[in-house]
């Protein structure tokens, strides 16, 4: 996998969480994406991603987690992904799975104070196109499938849980604090 073949990937991609998110609702509720992630199954060829991609941007972060090396950087120019310009890419090295090589997920932000998955959950099926289609979704007659997490870092001021909801190898993602908070880059928005 090069820069270039994952860039060629990036429509088809986009089109895809595009669609997901559409249908999800998340679109008409406005979310801001925060990052979008890939997926690398060989340590060779993430270090080479790492490599070109800090040729386009600046390391915020690499962390541990999980077990392996997640490393979040933020892009000089920001990509298009569907509606979103994102400017933070997350690059997880890979944890020994056997994955699709590309594009993986959206994450996009719904400000809260969720400190736990459960609370997450509660919150994002109260976003207005959601409280319809929850029966639905949660039956799992549309072919979604819905996982919740609290992913952490060592020394992150902010917990970060999470609803994933994924389709056809496209996975949107729901958190309440964008990653440089979480990171502690920056000071949360207030008004937020």
């Amino acid at each position: 996998m090069t820069l270039d073949k994952l860039m060629a990937e990036l429509p088809v991609f986009s089109e895809k969480a595009s669609q997901l998110a559409d249908r999800l609702g998340l679109l008409r509720a406005g979310l801001v994406a925060d990052h979008v992630a890939l997926r690398i199954t060989e340590r060779a060829d993430a270090e080479a991603m790492r490599d070109a991609f800090l040729q386009r941007g600046t390391l915020l972060s690499d962390k541990e987690i999980n077990g392996r090396p997640i490393l979040l950087i933020q892009l000089d120019t920001p990509i298009q992904v569907g509606p979103w310009a994102i400017d933070l890419v997350e690059l997880p090295f890979p944890d020994g799975k056997k994955r699709r090589d590309g594009w993986e997920h959206v994450e996009l932000v719904l400000p809260c104070d969720a400190t736990d998955k459960h609370q997450m959950l509660e919150v994002v099926k109260q976003i207005p196109a959601m409280i319809a289609k929850w029966p639905v979704l949660k039956d799992g007659s549309l072919g979604i499938e819905i996982k919740t997490s609290c992913p952490k870092g060592e020394g992150e001021p902010l917990p970060n849980p999470t609803v994933a909801f994924r389709h056809e190898g496209v996975t949107i993602k729901v958190h309440p604090h964008d990653m440089r908070d979480v990171l502690g880059l920056r000071q949360p928005d207030a008004t937020a």
